[in-house]
């Protein structure tokens, strides 16, 4: 297994299903077109053509007023982040720790993105409470505005991904 941007020409989109209809059809659907209109970076855990799991990456910008005390900085209305759109592993292999892999990848591109721009961490949008949980595990923190949108700040992301 490798980790690759998404190919539509060599990575089979529709055979992908996590169990969740939503984040089927946007792998199917969606993310290539949101590739080229620039709108996200998508990749892919796959082997060979097969893909066994996917995350997708875009700019985004929260306000400070989101964020808890701790995370704020300066007198910036917004901060720039990655948001971690989808994060989704095949039903045939789960359980299995790539959700984990996935989100140390996602991790590694964000810090290798950091690099070249300001990113003052990263936003993931849960889509349950269980979700939530996966993503308290890593170190997010659920911001004050919203129940299920988490924040981990850069310093933390720098954390995780070192040797």
């Amino acid at each position: 297994m490798k980790f690759e941007r998404l190919q539509p020409d060599l990575h089979d989109r529709k055979t992908f299903d996590c169990g969740d209809q939503a984040l089927n059809l946007y792998l199917r659907q969606f993310a290539n077109q949101d590739q080229n209109r620039g709108l996200s970076r998508v990749y892919v855990l796959a082997e060979q053509r097969r893909i066994v799991g996917y995350y997708s990456l875009s700019a985004y910008s929260v306000a400070t007023d989101e964020l808890a005390d701790q995370t704020r900085t300066g007198a910036y209305r917004e901060l720039p982040f990655l948001l971690l759109g989808r994060l989704a592993v095949d039903q045939a292999f789960q359980g299995q720790g790539l959700g984990d892999a996935l989100i140390f990848h996602a991790l590694k591109t964000t810090v290798e993105a950091a690099e070249k721009i300001g990113i003052f961490g990263m936003i993931v949008d849960a889509k349950d409470d269980r979700a939530a949980g996966f993503y308290q595990r890593f170190g997010f923190t659920r911001l004050i505005a919203s129940k299920n949108r988490l924040v981990l700040p850069f310093s933390a992301i720098k954390k995780l991904v070192q040797p």
